[in-house]
């Protein structure tokens, strides 16, 4: 009996040790690579100073780019996560008051940030969706960073500062969390200006630079996000069976055609702002697209 014992004390005590080494590997390999530093070749843009500019700048943040979602309503940083398993993750004070980075950043810092995902030391930014705003291109980008100068000063200092847990690595890891959005930006990126209009090709590159494809999948056709999944966007998913009228609404008032509320993890208070020819142009993406594989 007593030997009986002692292997299952071998046992418990090596599958302790396994997971402590797995553990520990995840640890050191998502440690260092939240601590490299990136080199970026920032190419300097005009940033405009004219009103019209500002307002436009406003819409792309608030509407296409939605970083009021994670930057609060003022803008001054919230925490948006706080689950010690997976992570805290919290956003940046983007204003001009205490605590808020925009009385330090030059434009060449909001170009690296929003752009590169990448800090003003090197330092990769922790779960900035800087994968999806790459794609913006230089004039649209610009705009955006002019109306963040104009933001009124707030103080805000959210402590203590962001933590990582084993979840959050793990599934980073596994590809299926955006920790570190400055290891996906491609290099050879060309950022070509598609002119604004009712056409699939500006409807693909309002859904790719505002961040679809970060909740919906590559391919649109929907992931896994927890224990839930995302809609498939594309024909072979529920959108099949709705017509423009359905999308538009859905968007502006949050509610599916089957009068239920749409996922609070859905963010149309912040896309309700987008305008006719803007929605058209991405219902128009998303009817072209290729049907992605149902979901089994």
């Amino acid at each position: 009996m007593k030997r009986v014992l002692r292997w299952i004390g071998y046992i418990v005590g090596g599958f302790i040790l396994v997971i402590l080494l797995a553990v520990g590997t995840v640890y050191a390999i998502t440690s260092s690579r939240m601590g490299k530093t990136y080199s970026t070749t920032v190419q300097p843009l005009a940033i405009p100073a004219d009103s019209a500019s500002i307002a436009r700048g406003r819409h792309l943040t608030e509407s296409v780019g939605k970083c009021q979602a994670c930057h609060g309503d003022n803008y001054a940083g919230k925490i948006v996560s706080d689950d010690p398993a997976f992570a805290r993750l919290t956003s940046s004070n983007l204003t001009r008051g205490k605590g808020g980075i925009g009385g330090t950043y030059s434009d060449e810092d909001w170009v690296r940030a929003i752009r590169f995902g990448v800090r003003k030391d090197g330092k990769p930014l922790i779960f900035m969706p800087s994968e999806a705003f790459t794609y913006f291109n230089d004039t649209d980008l610009a705009q955006i960073i002019a109306y963040l100068k104009t933001l009124p000063p707030a103080d805000m200092t959210i402590t203590p500062a962001k933590s990582i847990g084993p979840i959050a690595r793990i599934v980073y890891l596994a590809g299926g969390f955006p920790l570190i959005p400055a290891s996906m930006i491609p290099t050879d990126l060309s950022r070509t200006v598609v002119p604004e209009g009712p056409t699939p090709e500006y409807g693909n590159y309002l859904v790719t630079a505002g961040g679809c494809r970060g909740c919906h999948g590559p391919n649109l056709g929907g992931a896994k996000m927890g224990s839930t999944a995302t809609p498939n966007l594309t024909r072979s998913g529920e959108l099949g069976k709705w017509s423009e009228a359905d999308f538009v609404r859905a968007i502006r008032t949050g509610v599916h055609p089957s009068g239920r509320i749409l996922s609070a993890e859905m963010p149309w208070p912040f896309m309700k702002g987008l305008t006719d020819t803007e929605l058209t142009a991405m219902w128009n993406y998303l009817q072209s697209m290729e049907p992605a594989p149902v979901a089994k």
